[in-house]
């Protein structure tokens, strides 16, 4: 069955539990904790919080200059990472930009053993065949978990990322384009590619070309369906 990971971007406290809760009832596999929403005094609070769940969860600390919300300090944001890594959550989302430049951190998360989905986002194109190799081959340096997402202008640009999966091997590869002319590669990802899973948002899509979980539920469904893999649940 195709995982989906659903993003949690709750600003308080109090309400990301609920946002958890909602992620899974709705059929949620994994949640994606985004960190930079939260913050800074309510961290430590929000690790203790999602620690019932960091087994099915990926952590994500973005910074502004990757389309996030953290705002504090470089040496501020290397802390909170330190510090989600020493929590063990299923996967720590961290951005290949900030691993070259942070070799400590690389060794820190080395002997921690953390298990990182190294993340590469392009937010206005996407790039040429062989770039995007280029940085895949960068990539699977640190881990062999990879999120490569740009940003599709046209139907090409959205084959272009899915054509990745043609010639991986040995990596845990999510790739796919946002924006609207995207929308295909997010649920492609999964079934034309052997991505481990996809990425959806809770209620309300936060980046163009978003489904909600329910949607992509509800497509995967259709499409297995028509395959004759499962029985049709309601819709």
């Amino acid at each position: 069955m195709t995982k989906v990971c659903v993003s949690v971007t709750s600003s308080a406290t109090e309400d990301l539990r609920n946002q958890i809760m909602r992620a899974f009832s709705y059929g949620a596999d994994f949640v994606e904790i985004r960190f930079d929403y939260l913050m800074l005094a309510d961290m430590q609070e929000s690790l203790k919080i999602v620690e019932s769940i960091r087994k099915r969860a990926v952590f994500t600390l973005r910074s502004v200059q990757q389309n996030g919300k953290f705002i504090g300090k470089n040496e501020d944001r290397i802390f909170w990472l330190k510090q989600l890594a020493l929590s063990q959550p299923m996967m720590l989302d961290i951005e290949l930009h900030t691993l070259r430049d942070n070799d400590e951190l690389v060794d820190f998360f080395a002997e921690q053993k953390t298990r990182m989905l190294v993340s590469w986002h392009d937010f206005e194109k996407t790039p040429t065949r062989n770039e995007l190799t280029d940085l895949l081959g960068e990539m699977r340096i640190y881990s062999n978990y990879v999120k490569l997402v740009t940003t599709a202008r046209n139907v090409e640009d959205c084959i272009r990322v899915l054509d990745l999966y043609k010639d991986v091997t040995e990596l845990n590869l999510i790739s796919f384009a946002m924006g609207e002319q995207g929308i295909l590669s997010r649920i492609l990802c999964t079934t034309y590619g052997n991505a481990p899973f996809t990425y959806a948002a809770l209620e309300e899509p936060f980046v163009s070309g978003q489904l909600t979980i329910q949607q992509m539920r509800k497509l995967y469904d259709m499409i297995a369906l028509s395959s004759g893999k499962i029985n049709a649940r309601p819709l």
